[in-house]
């Protein structure tokens, strides 16, 4: 609970300054929402060891399933309250929390050997412990016509997962080899800070469509890695990597002044990432690396405030 008291901290902290500009920015054409978010990603995340600094041959490869990871939260923007009919500024802070069941299973891969053969394979039981995401967005509306507007923003994002490894079975030169209990314990952290752009097609007065694409190369990694058996722990730093974010939402506006639903799909794609390794407290320079794929769908309930 300590980790997760500091977090909410910083994220306190990122929204005071959004707070602070949503008082200084009372038109009547704003509105403030706050809308409860529901859903699931469906993906995996990758950790990498290669097996020489300047080469992307590996060494070991662990693959961590979110098959699916079911999530609640919730959502506080600050946005135009027509943006089919004027310009405005864009704030948003999203936070959502993965519920602690069963994710699917964790495949670890070895090549060990010279040939680059695979050595090792074992597969365990994945069970989430913790899932933190969040998203802090500043931006811009503009109109284009009266049925279309397009905006422009700055998005900082920071996901935290972590997971446990029970059980399982694994297969190595030496013959099959049965496990119980605790084997793995992984937990991978990101910041990623990245612009985007969003389209908006108001189709009628109930219906709206919305399209979202970002890309970045900022990427900052740190992931864990504690072998229980062995009772090693692996320290990875990777960064630097390629970062595509695409989805839409579909807005229902009945006609109630106060409320709206939306149904949003997104794909979240990293892959590229390396940096250096700490293991056991020794240095190994540019041999990790680390990859996140994922589908996330879910349902809002946005309730509409005067600001």
């Amino acid at each position: 609970m300590g980790n997760l008291k500091k977090f909410l901290f910083f994220v306190i902290l990122f929204l005071l300054p959004i707070f602070s500009l949503i008082a200084d920015e009372t038109k009547a054409n704003h509105i403030f929402s706050l809308s409860p978010l529901f859903g699931f990603q469906y993906g995996q995340a990758d950790e990498i060891v290669y097996k020489y600094p300047t080469s992307d041959i590996y060494y070991s490869e662990l693959l961590w399933d979110l098959r699916p990871m079911l999530y609640a939260g919730f959502n506080i923007d600050f946005s135009p309250r027509n943006p089919f009919e004027s310009n405005g500024l864009l704030l948003s802070s999203t936070l959502k929390f993965g519920l602690p069941f069963k994710t699917g299973i964790i495949e670890n891969r070895d090549w060990l050997g010279e040939d680059d053969e695979l050595t090792h394979y074992s597969r365990h039981n994945l069970f989430l412990k913790r899932a933190i995401l969040t998203d802090l967005t500043v931006g811009y509306s503009f109109r284009l016509t009266n049925i279309f507007a397009l905006g422009a923003y700055l998005e900082t994002s920071f996901m935290h997962y972590s997971w446990i490894a029970k059980d399982g079975f694994g297969q190595y030169p030496w013959g099959e080899h049965f496990f119980q209990g605790q084997v793995i314990n992984y937990m991978q952290n990101w910041i990623i800070i990245s612009p985007g752009l969003s389209l908006k097609l108001r189709l009628s007065s109930l219906l709206s469509l919305e399209g979202v694409f970002s890309y970045s190369p900022v990427i900052f990694c740190f992931a864990r890695d504690h072998h229980i058996g062995r009772d090693d722990v692996f320290l990875d730093y990777p960064r630097w990597c390629h970062y595509f974010k695409g989805g839409g939402k579909l807005i229902v506006s009945p006609p109630l002044p106060a409320v709206d639903f939306a149904i949003s799909v997104s794909y979240i794609y990293i892959n590229g990432s390396r940096g250096n390794t700490i293991l056991n407290g020794v240095v190994y320079n540019n041999m990790s690396g680390t990859a996140y794929y994922a589908l996330d769908m879910g349902l809002a309930l946005r309730i509409k405030i005067k600001p």
